[in-house]
């Protein structure tokens, strides 16, 4: 139990709630959560953390502290606390653990009260690499070479709580940040670079992806960070950068590299401007590992093993739980990732007006492009994570 429900303290005590609220922000951070959802039922305050991308239960609390809670977090943030009917967001930043932390509230009302979503950030002090994400070496070489280049778009593409802004950033890592103008345009920023110019979009105030970008492109970039395209007018200005001499790395919520296609062509944009600008789409997903303490080997099943690729005289793991993985069976999580280069082949079959989706699949296919299903069953046979798994994300 995190808070004072067993103290002796009135229902009313400011002090219960801040000390109730600083608990569940230690727990979250020691246990490495990434979203704490904080949920109004009818008898009790549900408390849940997303932990390797999966919400798990930890102990409630009393109904009593609900709108005290609540109240806290919202002076932390900065909001409104007499406004309860209408969502509201915000952002705080807090000392936990020794650890820097910012943290973006979400408060939305529901039947019992307000249920209250934070996600925490914390702000890294180690450099994000490609190797640290998973991405294998001969992978990585190709996208180091693909940042060095002049001009052109990378697009990392995945759902949302994928991994695609930290795989960005170690991209930037990737680039001399003194011989070059790095300007990067967030929400929200996540990382710290001492070398390059950090800009965070703010629609409330008319400061949008589009109009932070086209201000940018005044600023003499030679690359270019675009942490999202959330709208065709920032799409299209982001690939005509691309083709008129800047290197531009941004994110897109898809979930293939053929959709990623599709979604830019409804977007509006013109085939010929996505085929000349865009230099790959890198499609990622995380999975979580196997907890190296407690994983369990598996008895052979053909069906399994076939499924797999796995060689029959090696082992595949299971997942067991254990008190060092809060009883998961697994613990820490890795990505697995796809890369797709857009060469003159490709170039050719974007252009065409003629070309469907199943042409294209079937072209990418032909070309080796297995889907990241097969990338993840490479991690199940090296006993990193778990076939369930592996069919979960993909």
């Amino acid at each position: 139990m995190y808070g004072p429900a067993g103290d002796g303290m009135s229902v009313k005590d400011e002090a219960g709630a801040v000390t109730l609220v600083d608990r569940i922000l230690n727990r979250g951070v020691k246990e490495g959560a990434s979203d704490v959802h904080i949920e109004p039922r009818i008898d009790e305050v549900r408390v849940r953390f997303r932990i390797d991308g999966v919400l798990v239960e930890r102990p409630a609390f009393p109904v009593g502290f609900a709108a005290s809670v609540v109240s806290r977090l919202k002076v932390m943030a900065s909001i409104d606390i007499a406004e309860r009917r209408l969502p509201q967001d915000g952002t705080f930043r807090a000392e936990v653990i020794d650890k820097a932390v910012d943290v973006r509230i979400s408060t939305f009302p529901t039947e019992y009260g307000e249920k209250i979503v934070l996600r925490l950030l914390m702000r890294e002090k180690e450099a994000l690499t490609l190797g640290g994400l998973g991405v294998p070496p001969p992978l990585a070489d190709r996208l180091r070479t693909m940042a060095q280049r002049a001009h052109g778009l990378l697009l990392v593409t995945g759902p949302t709580g994928s991994g695609k802004t930290s795989t960005l950033y170690a991209l930037l890592h990737e680039i001399d940040a003194r011989a070059r103008n790095i300007t990067t345009l967030e929400d929200p920023i996540e990382y710290r670079f001492a070398d390059v110019i950090q800009g965070q979009a703010n629609p409330k105030i008319g400061f949008s992806f589009a109009r932070g970008l086209r201000a940018m492109l005044r600023q003499d970039p030679d690359v270019i960070l675009v942490g999202e395209m959330r709208d065709a007018e920032t799409a299209d200005i982001a690939f005509k950068a691309a083709l008129t001499g800047h290197l531009v790395l941004s994110s897109l919520h898809t979930n293939s590299a053929i959709e990623t296609l599709v979604r830019l062509f409804d977007m509006g944009l013109e085939r010929y401007v996505v085929a000349s600008a865009l230099d790959g789409m890198l499609a990622q997903r995380l999975v979580r590992k196997l907890c190296a303490h407690c994983r369990q080997q598996r008895k052979y099943d053909e069906a399994l093993w076939t499924l797999c690729g796995a060689d029959p005289e090696g082992p595949l793991y299971a997942a067991q739980g254990c008190g060092r993985c809060n009883t998961t069976g697994y613990r820490g999580r890795t990505g697995i990732f796809e890369l797709i280069e857009v060469d003159d082949a490709l170039n050719d079959m974007v252009k065409s007006e003629s070309t469907t989706r199943t042409a294209l699949r079937e072209f990418l296919e032909e070309r080796g492009y297995l889907g990241l299903r097969q990338a993840g069953y490479a991690l199940v046979r090296e006993g990193v994570t778990s076939p369930e798994e592996v069919l979960r994300v993909t």
